[in-house]
């Protein structure tokens, strides 16, 4: 730990953080006496003593405020004796553990071995539907895992991640692995599910209703994809802007939800396209449906190109629905407005500014990793923020805006207490050499002191050789592999395993290709009509 910012008393279960600055918006939940003589200082920042003991924060209080005889249990006399141990950060920054609202950890490290040829969404939509066809359970364990290690080492506290559903072998396999995964790192960095799939899926309704039993099994919430193709509010895209049954897909979905107490979670709008407006059905059937409060929507770049009009009939609907709105920043910049040998003209993030003005909550989040549909990433949302604050300009002022990965994600996800430091909490927070943004957001950072349970860790990002069995290109696979593989596709139903009741096979090899059929056709008509998606859920 000796490369460290700083390091800790050692072994000492009381310690003070003499001079850290601290967001101001980070302490909203200390009590107003708390925060008396607190003077913020530029960028809404203020020094404070942050006093630890044991796993909890036991004090917050004003720089040089510190009692010096405080300690639990009315152990003044004793504490006089024996001064708290303590490290002066002279004003290095102090930010809560972070919480990452959107990911595909399903789908991460996966973008060597199958290449995204030329960045587009329709290139992710194929190489991401290749991919699928080669998980087997220790294949999405690992990476998974790996995706894990990387957010807990940069200071991740809770995560949720789409996994997707488009097959019978994909719902059977990603469940389980999840549930397994979530049990294991419970503690470390808290783990939730959504599930993945195109609108279009719902027009099936007993695969609607097994899927969100499945989901309400593994404690998940539920998802589709709306008017989130490239051709997204095109008639034409058939898969998730469904013009001639939306409304009622969408109702089949809510009520699922509703009847199974499930939280819902929906990619729209992920294009520049004025007439994707997913996000306005969606808000729409939330008040229809008064599920209030309920809702995460993701993307909603095409906010971007709507009219004043639109943007604000919009908004205002999202405002009563109670949604939450995640911007993706680092994967959106990425795909949004590619075309080869142009220079893009938009950098394709939402509309922050407007959208936080309205009164709606907006986060940030971290998205896709190292897949199809970013080839870069590490889950590092420090780097979200950094990035997200240059991309929408969230700078002039900073205001409360690292609430966008702290505190506001926390709450959409129901987590107590995440993103905040407060009195009696746990003392879940990151060090930063930084001592303001202009600091913070110009380097790095690697030397961060990660503290859980008032203890530092003793964890670093992983490295990736750990994945290189799993990066074989395929093209250098041969059929044998896939015989080898668990695959969980129970090839003697037409239609693969129940979600229900996942099974575990091994079929011929020509099974399998028979299995397989169903999605390497979705993608090729998909691709042919231009809707941009191996149903989208394909597509993420």
């Amino acid at each position: 730990m000796s490369d460290r910012v700083i390091a800790l008393p050692p072994d000492e279960a009381t310690y003070t953080l003499r001079s850290a600055h601290v967001p101001v918006c980070c302490l909203e939940r200390l009590r107003p006496e708390d925060l008396e003589g607190l003077q913020p200082c530029v960028d809404g920042l203020a020094l404070v003593d942050i006093t630890v003991n044991g796993s909890k924060i036991l004090s917050i209080t004003p720089a040089g405020g510190a009692a010096r005889d405080q300690l639990p249990n009315g152990h003044a006399a004793a504490h006089q004796a024996l001064p708290v141990p303590h490290v002066d950060l002279r004003g290095k920054m102090v930010l809560p553990t972070f919480v990452d609202l959107h990911t595909h950890i399903d789908k991460g490290h996966t973008c060597e071995r199958s290449r995204n040829p030329d960045g587009s969404l329709t290139g992710a939509d194929r190489s991401t539907a290749a991919d699928a066809a080669f998980w087997d359970a220790d294949d999405v364990r690992r990476r998974m895992e790996f995706g894990l290690a990387s957010a807990h080492a940069h200071g991740t506290a809770a995560l949720r991640t789409h996994l997707i559903n488009m097959t019978p072998a994909q719902t059977a396999l990603t469940w389980p692995v999840f549930s397994r995964l979530r049990a294991e790192w419970r503690g470390r960095v808290e783990l939730q599910g959504v599930s993945l799939v195109a609108l279009s899926f719902y027009r099936d309704a007993e695969a609607a209703r097994a899927l969100a039993d499945l989901v309400a099994a593994h404690g998940g919430a539920l998802g589709a994809a709306v008017c989130c193709a490239e051709r997204g509010g095109d008639p034409a895209d058939d898969w998730t802007t469904c013009d001639r049954d939306r409304g009622e897909l969408l109702d089949r979905i809510f009520t699922l939800a509703k009847q199974r107490d499930l939280d819902l979670d929906f990619h729209t709008d992920e294009n520049g396209n004025e007439a994707a407006k997913g996000l306005r059905y969606v808000a729409e059937k939330a008040i229809q449906h008064d599920y209030i409060g309920r809702v995460v929507c993701g993307h909603c770049c095409s906010l971007a190109y709507q009219s004043q009009a639109d943007l604000d009939l919009t908004l205002d609907l999202v405002r009563r629905a109670g949604i939450t709105i995640v911007s993706l920043p680092l994967v959106n910049q990425w795909t949004q407005d590619r075309r080869l040998g142009v220079t893009p003209r938009w950098r394709g993030v939402t509309l922050m500014h407007e959208i936080r003005a309205a009164g709606v909550p907006a986060a940030l989040a971290s998205d896709n990793t190292r897949d199809q549909f970013y080839a870069y990433g590490d889950l590092d949302m420090l780097e979200v923020f950094v990035q997200g604050c240059r991309m929408a300009h969230l700078d002039r002022p900073y205001e409360d805006w690292v609430r966008s990965v702290g505190s506001v994600p926390a709450q959409a996800m129901g987590l107590e207490g995440h993103g905040t430091l407060c009195s009696g909490s746990s003392a879940d927070f990151v060090v930063f050499r930084g001592r303001c943004y202009s600091e913070l957001m110009s380097r790095p950072q690697h030397d961060r002191l990660v503290v859980r349970a008032g203890r530092p860790i003793d964890a670093r990002p992983p490295p990736y050789e750990l994945l290189d069995d799993l990066n074989v290109p395929h093209e250098q696979r041969g059929a044998e592999a896939m015989v080898e593989k668990d695959v969980l596709v129970c090839a003697s139903k037409p239609n693969g395993c129940s979600p229900a009741a996942p099974r575990h096979c091994k079929a011929p090899v020509l099974d399998r290709v028979r299995a397989y059929l169903p999605m390497v056709i979705t993608l090729l008509v998909g691709v042919t009509l231009g809707a941009g998606t191996v149903g989208f859920a394909p597509r993420r």
